[in-house]
């Protein structure tokens, strides 16, 4: 008989062992293919959160750090008494001329940008509005300070540089005018085209939207502004540059949003956090993942190993007989090895299959969870900031890792089986007759 066969034999022989051993091993085997594909899932989705995060840092330090880092600066406001169209009292915004401020606001140390802005409530009969005017006249400007501009376009579009007797209208305005985008309306006398419609937010005007000169021109007010928003460097400077405009124009209201400057802050601190958590989760998952590929490869190993010491203890005997038919050692050596190699490899296929129905239980089971932005958000001025948290992964086994985990189970029964089978080939007969 060959040892083919004898092994077939003995393997068949005790049932209830092979199989709490075939068991066992296909589990281990079924975690040790798991367990890479889990890994490679895992940093994936921790490291399209990192990537996330990143852009997500970058918009709070170029959009929300830009309006945390705004200084309002404007004339008292004043009671106009009997100004409105019925008589009553009007509130106005006193206006200042260009060149009386613009030119000592730039020069303020750390001052980035100061944006000239009016603002006048004008009316059409009992309807107020407000004309609204934007420099517009550079393009960089608008991109980096979009947050002048209309925030909700609900129809058309915004307002653009070298925009000239075009207007974008809050939905209210549009409503009383009765026009949509592509009409035309008159504004204090001057014919504008509809291009844009603002839709509803928190803190939006009743306000008809245009280029700056245009609003000037109309309000017969060339050369005055309602308002300069002047822009620090960075949040750092705000107060500092807020109290020197102070100083310089101690006739000025100036304000700025300090609530919002905390919120940058909070923000910035929370996006960093949640870099590092990620970061560190990724690390976790590498280091827990290898550790835990070792441990099961040795487990597996040393299960061979005791199991064939035990067999061959057990069956010493036989081998002894064996021997005296005229056996020779190689073949004793080579049918205690392929006992441990075809145990190894029932099991791997066992743990194949286990491995690609369960491999995403397994992964999800085996590894810490990767970190994912989730739905609770932090919002300020527009911009939310996803929370990190923990999230299952879903994880696909490949033919290379089904033809890797068989080639893993046969290299460890072979391992596994090497001294015990050595073991056996090397029992002289005399000896193993007399063994109990």
């Amino acid at each position: 008989m060959g040892i083919l066969a004898r092994a077939t034999r003995n393997i068949s022989r005790r049932k209830t062992r092979s199989l709490l051993v075939i068991v066992v091993l296909s589990f281990a085997l079924a975690m040790l293919i798991s367990i890479p594909p889990s890994i490679t899932a895992s940093k994936a989705t921790t490291q399209k959160t990192v990537t996330n995060l990143t852009a997500i840092a970058k918009m709070v330090d170029s959009t929300i750090n830009m309006v945390a880092t705004q200084i309002d600066c404007h004339l008292p406001a004043i009671s106009v008494p009997n100004a409105g169209p019925n008589n009553q009292t009007v509130i106005e915004q006193p206006l200042m001329n260009v060149t009386d401020y613009y030119t000592n606001l730039t020069s303020i140390p750390d001052v980035t940008n100061v944006i000239p802005i009016f603002d006048q409530t004008e009316f059409n009969g009992n309807f107020a509005f407000n004309v609204y005017g934007v420099p517009l006249d550079n393009a960089s400007l608008l991109s980096t300070y979009s947050l002048l501009l209309p925030s909700n376009i609900t129809f058309g579009r915004n307002l653009q540089a070298g925009d000239r007797g075009v207007v974008v209208l809050q939905e209210r305005v549009a409503n009383h005018f009765n026009i949509q985008v592509g009409g035309t309306v008159n504004i204090l006398n001057q014919t504008f085209q509809v291009v844009g419609i603002e839709g509803y937010t928190p803190l939006n005007e009743t306000a008809a939207y245009m280029n700056l000169n245009d609003a000037q021109a109309i309000t017969n007010n060339v050369g005055n502004v309602t308002d300069f928003k002047v822009f620090a460097d960075n949040v750092a400077n705000v107060q500092s540059t807020a109290n020197k405009i102070a100083v310089m124009y101690p006739q000025l209201s100036v304000s700025i949003a300090a609530s919002l400057v905390d919120s940058v802050i909070q923000m910035q601190t929370q996006t960093n956090e949640e870099l590092q958590m990620a970061q560190a989760s990724m690390s976790q998952i590498q280091s827990t993942g290898t550790m835990e590929i070792v441990i099961v490869t040795a487990v597996v190993a040393a299960i061979v190993l005791f199991i064939m010491l035990y067999t061959v203890r057990e069956r010493t005997r036989e081998i002894g007989t064996l021997k005296a038919l005229g056996a020779s050692s190689w073949a004793i050596l080579g049918q205690f090895m392929l006992e441990g190699i075809l145990l190894s490899l029932i099991a791997g296929i066992v743990g194949i299959v286990i491995g690609t129905v369960g491999a995403t239980s397994l992964a999800n089971l085996l590894l810490p969870h990767p970190t994912q932005a989730g739905n609770s958000t932090v919002s300020t001025a527009g911009v939310s900031i996803s929370s990190a948290s923990s999230v299952s992964i879903s994880v696909t086994i490949t033919p290379e890792l089904v033809l890797l985990g068989l080639g893993v189970a046969v290299l460890l029964g072979a391992l596994g089986s090497l001294y015990p089978a050595w073991r056996a080939a090397r029992t002289r007969p005399a000896e193993a007759m007399r063994y109990e």
